[in-house]
Formats: structure tokens, sequence, C-alpha cells
């Protein structure tokens, strides 16, 4: 997995092609481009404002494209996660949160709304 990381981002915000496009001012062909792998060059000045709209410093980005393997598992877990309605996103994050109360698993992240 390379740039197309760039599409996983913008599914965990809820972002779209044209929503991206209008916060960052990069031409939506572009950006379905980079996120479906077409291109795997792109302009650096894109990029920057790609990941600059989604609210990431590049380093982080960059890191994020070195270090993620995209594991089936992974890959299955977000594409289930994105496909349920409002009330089964609720229910995982709870069960997450839960999780992390429990202090039996070895999970060490913040989860929005449990600070």
């Amino acid at each position: 997995m390379g740039l197309e990381i760039i599409r996983t981002v913008m599914q965990r915000q809820g972002v779209t092609s044209d929503m991206l496009s209008q916060m960052s001012g990069v031409p939506k062909s572009t950006i379905d481009k980079i996120a479906s792998g077409a291109t795997d060059n792109p302009r650096y000045k894109s990029l920057q404002k790609l990941v600059d709209a989604l609210g990431m410093g590049m380093d982080d980005f960059i890191r994020l494209v070195d270090d993620n393997p995209g594991t089936g598992e992974e890959e299955m877990l977000m594409t289930a996660f994105h496909a349920m309605n409002d009330e089964g996103r609720a229910r995982v994050l709870q069960l997450m949160r839960d999780m992390v109360d429990s202090g039996h698993y070895a999970i060490h992240l913040k989860i929005p709304g449990q600070e």
C-alpha cells in the first residue's frame, strides 16, 4: 500500500473526494487518482494541500505510508465499520471504550469522547 492510504484516512474521517477537494483546493480527479493508486508520483504541493486539509503533518502521513502493511483483517474491519449505520458504529466504539476501561487488553490509545 502506498499513497492510496489517503483513501483510508478519508474514510476514517468521513471525508469524501468532493469534500476534500473543497477543503484543499485540489481537483477531485487528482484526489481520486492518488487515492486509487492510479498515480504514484503526485506533485508535492498537491499532496501537502491534501495532508493539511486532513489535519495531518507531512511527517505523520509519510510514516503512515511507510508503516501501514494493510493487513487483510484490518481492511476487513475498516470496511465493515464504514458500512455500518450510525448505531452500529456507536456500538463498536462503545465496545472499544469498554475494552480500554477493562484494563485486560494492551490498548493504549485515545478514543474521541474518552479523555
